[in-house]
C-alpha cells in the first residue's frame, strides 16, 4: 500500500473540497491518502513513514499585509523546529515530497522549505490575475481550465519545468508543473473548477508517480 498525508487547510481556498478530491484521483492509481490540518500532519511526519506528502494548504505567517491582522489569530501558522526537521527527513530519506497551488506561500518563515519543494513565493514578486481561463501546455499536450495563475515564483536552478500556462486572453507562458530529485509543485488547483478537471487528475497523478521511487509507481 502507498500511504499519502495530505496536509490541508487555509483562508481563501476550499481546501476541504480539494484535497478530497485530490485524494480521491490518487485512489485511482492505488495510493491510500490521509487528510489532516498542517499541524497534525507535521507531528504525525515526525513519528510516522508515508510514501508521499502531499501539502494543499496555506500555512504562513500572515505578517506580509495587514489585510491579514483579522484572521492571524485564527489562521496564521509559523513552523517550528520539529516541522522543519519532519519535513527534511521525509525528503531526505527519498520519500515523495508533492505540493498542489498555495504549497510556495506556506512556511514563509524557514527559507528551507523553498528548496525541498522546488518553488519559492516571494512577496512583492510573486502573483497572480483573478481566476480566469488558461491555457495550458504539457508537453505535445494543450487543453484549458478555470484556474488561478501564479506567477513571479522563485525556481530552484535545477527545477525542471514540464508545463506552463498562460492566460486564455494573452499573456506570458508561467510554469505551473515542476519536478525536481524526489519533489513535484503542481502550480492548478485553485477550487473545484480545476481539481474536478480529467486533465487535472492526470498531471497530479503523472505528478505523484514522478516523485514515488520506482519500485512504488502504480502505472
Amino acid at each position: 500500500m502507498i500511504r499519502n498525508l495530505i496536509l490541508s487547510g487555509g483562508i481563501y481556498h476550499p481546501f476541504a473540497e480539494t484535497s478530497a478530491h485530490v485524494a480521491a484521483h490518487l485512489a485511482e492509481l492505488g495510493i491510500v491518502s490521509e487528510i489532516c490540518s498542517v499541524g497534525e500532519g507535521l507531528a504525525r511526519l515526525s513519528s510516522e513513514t508515508f510514501d508521499l506528502l502531499t501539502v494543499n494548504a496555506l500555512a504562513f505567517s500572515m505578517t506580509q499585509a495587514e489585510k491579514y491582522a483579522p484572521l492571524r489569530a485564527e489562521h496564521a501558522f509559523e513552523i517550528d523546529g520539529a516541522g522543519c526537521r519532519a519535513l527534511e527527513d521525509h525528503v531526505g530519506a527519498g520519500r515523495g515530497l508533492l505540493g498542489l497551488h498555495t504549497a510556495p506561500i506556506c512556511f514563509d518563515t524557514w527559507p528551507g522549505w523553498g528548496r525541498l519543494l522546488g518553488a519559492s513565493w516571494v512577496w512583492g514578486q510573486s502573483g497572480h490575475p483573478m481566476p480566469d481561463v488558461l491555457q495550458v501546455t504539457w508537453g505535445q499536450r494543450t487543453f484549458q481550465v478555470w484556474d488561478e495563475l501564479y506567477g513571479g515564483l522563485d525556481l530552484h536552478p535545477d527545477a525542471q519545468v514540464l508545463a506552463t500556462a498562460r492566460l486564455a486572453s494573452g499573456g506570458p507562458e508561467t510554469p505551473v508543473l515542476i519536478a525536481r530529485r524526489n519533489a513535484a509543485y503542481l502550480a492548478l488547483g485553485h477550487d473545484l473548477r480545476s481539481v474536478s478537471s480529467p486533465d487535472y487528475a492526470q498531471m497530479l497523478g503523472t505528478a505523484a508517480r514522478m516523485v514515488l521511487s520506482p519500485d512504488q509507481e502504480t502505472v
